[in-house]
């Protein structure tokens, strides 16, 4: 069966009351990764032990820019002791921070690289759109001024304009990691099967391509884990 992640954030009402509880539940649905949204301010070693327990992997952490410059030592010391390889910056500051975005990445990547760690960055609509100073769009910027990756969240992507399905397609070797999400052409997010993006087109050619698929769902409600469930249950119920 294929295997799916979840980021998160898609649980993070409920988890930070119960870190442990809610990754088993979301374990016992069937996901396989946890992607990091914050540690619920638990040591390395605690966290680890969580998701151990739970026979889960991390395949991502969204780690912010700050954090890294506050603490590389410590940041790479957490994310190796949880078997983490990819550091994926979750959202950049376009308007204020173009140009110091670029240099972030291309000063980080290989510092990173020398630990073994991929940088990475999460895409929303924004980079899909000519911002900043020179009007200059992000993701093109980003594809070919720096080497990171991206983690593209296939719904933005698809707010932003673009074809999930042939963007992952024609930058595929640029790409490890891909977010599975749902919701209107307007942003109101959702969970899997009950928005517009073409949720089951970009699971297909991403299994295809050979990405790690991660489910994102924004709620901010004591349903946000009845909706992880609903949308690994949807996957499921539609498998090939």
């Amino acid at each position: 069966m294929t295997q799916y992640g979840i980021q998160l954030y898609s649980v993070e009402q409920a988890a930070y009351g119960d870190p442990k509880g809610i990754i088993e539940k979301i374990a016992s649905a069937g996901y396989k990764y946890v992607e990091t949204a914050g540690f619920y301010n638990l040591a390395a070693n605690d966290f680890k032990a969580i998701i151990d327990g739970a026979g889960l992997k991390v395949s991502g952490s969204h780690i912010g820019f700050d954090e890294l410059e506050k603490d590389f030592a410590g940041i790479v010391n957490y994310l190796h002791t949880i078997e983490c390889d990819n550091y994926i910056v979750p959202w950049a500051n376009w308007n204020e921070e173009f140009f110091l975005n670029i240099e972030r990445f291309n000063k980080y990547q290989p510092l990173l690289k020398k630990e073994g760690i991929i940088l990475q960055f999460h895409n929303h609509s924004d980079e899909f759109e000519a911002v900043g100073p020179n009007k200059e769009v992000p993701i093109e910027v980003i594809l070919k001024e720096t080497d990171i990756k991206l983690e593209i969240d296939t719904y933005w992507a698809f707010v932003g304009g673009a074809d999930p399905v042939k963007y992952i397609t024609d930058h595929k070797d640029r790409i490890n990691l891909i977010h599975l999400k749902d919701g209107s052409r307007s942003g109101e997010g959702c969970p899997l099967g009950r928005g517009e993006a073409p949720v089951l087109k970009v699971r297909d050619t991403a299994l295809a391509l050979g990405f790690t698929m991660v489910v994102e769902n924004e709620c901010y409600t004591d349903k946000c884990v009845a909706e992880a469930i609903e949308c690994i249950d949807f996957l499921n119920a539609n498998n090939k």
